[in-house]
């Protein structure tokens, strides 16, 4: 018997001790901590009356916080407002998700309904995100940048949004600024280099004239080199690496001229003209592939301006 006495008894002073934990935090208006903490145990079946009834509270006091805060935020009609009402529109659909898979007769007993926020939390992050992104470039664009609330401001967009498509260009513009010359702090590495063929595309066509024929060659020669791979900045004197961004560049030759056979005079005016463009080589596959790396270079510098 004294096997199974003590576990237990550690079993209702470890219920106690959760329900006095869960009782401070609701004291303190930790509300999202309750239910972090508590949600899962009713999801697993870990079901406590007086657990429930704190979880409940908190979810609709934080939810209407919340709401009264957006809306109050909205009334200003500013735009630097846009990134706290997406954080508090993610935070009232965090809630509800995390309360999701509680039994339905205790989502009927708290008052849960399931909210559909997906409209209101997209249009908060696409305004957010353009606040942001405005605001950063304005900042960096200033006589006197303050770098440190620039990249304070690229971390928010960032926990918005990791693909937002100006995000590394805000933090390359962000390095370029505060280090001055980047050139000092990048290291260009390859992953792939692709060259294509040698492409020599023609079309043939007949022109007549006082009784005279010539036969007009149009050849459209083309060529491709892409180099893949990631271009990391790295302080020199740490050797810690400030910002690593994935690249693809390409170098595209293009030329086009024309031959005849038979007799000139049979050409037209715009023939004639375009059979001064003469035939030239193809270049290198490792001229085409240094002009892709000066093509990422200078991809590089445009960013930063």
């Amino acid at each position: 018997m004294k096997h199974f006495i003590l576990p237990a008894a550690l079993l209702i002073i470890a219920s106690i001790t959760s329900c006095n934990t869960t009782k401070k935090l609701y004291e303190a208006k930790e509300y999202d901590q309750i239910i972090m903490r508590e949600a899962p145990k009713v999801c697993a079946g870990k079901i406590r009356p007086n657990t429930i009834s704190l979880i409940a509270a908190a979810y609709h006091e934080a939810n209407q916080a919340d709401h009264e805060r957006i809306q109050a935020l909205k009334a200003t009609g500013q735009p630097e407002v846009w990134p706290e009402i997406f954080e508090r529109y993610s935070s009232m659909k965090g809630r509800n998700d995390a309360l999701a898979c509680f039994p339905k007769e205790i989502k009927k007993s708290i008052n849960y309904t399931r909210l559909n926020l997906d409209d209101e939390l997209q249009a908060a992050q696409n305004k957010a995100e353009a606040y942001l992104t405005a605001k950063i470039n304005q900042d960096l664009n200033a006589s006197n940048p303050d770098f440190d609330q620039a990249d304070r401001m690229i971390r928010q967009l960032e926990g918005i949004n990791r693909e937002n498509s100006h995000l590394n260009d805000l933090k390359l513009k962000s390095l370029a600024k505060r280090h001055g010359d980047i050139s000092r702090l990048m290291h260009i590495e390859i992953f792939k280099r692709q060259v294509g063929p040698n492409r020599d595309e023609t079309a043939s066509f007949k022109e007549t004239k006082d009784g005279l024929t010539a036969t007009v060659t149009d050849h459209k020669l083309s060529k491709t080199a892409t180099i893949k791979g990631k271009v990391n900045f790295i302080d020199p004197r740490s050797k810690r690496m400030l910002l690593s961004m994935p690249y693809e560049v390409s170098s595209n030759f293009e030329y086009n001229y024309s031959t005849v056979e038979g007799a000139r005079e049979a050409c037209s005016a715009q023939t004639l003209e375009r059979l001064q463009q003469k035939a030239v080589p193809f270049p290198t596959d490792e001229s085409l592939l240094n002009d892709a790396k000066q093509k990422l270079v200078d991809l590089i510098y445009q960013k930063v301006q």
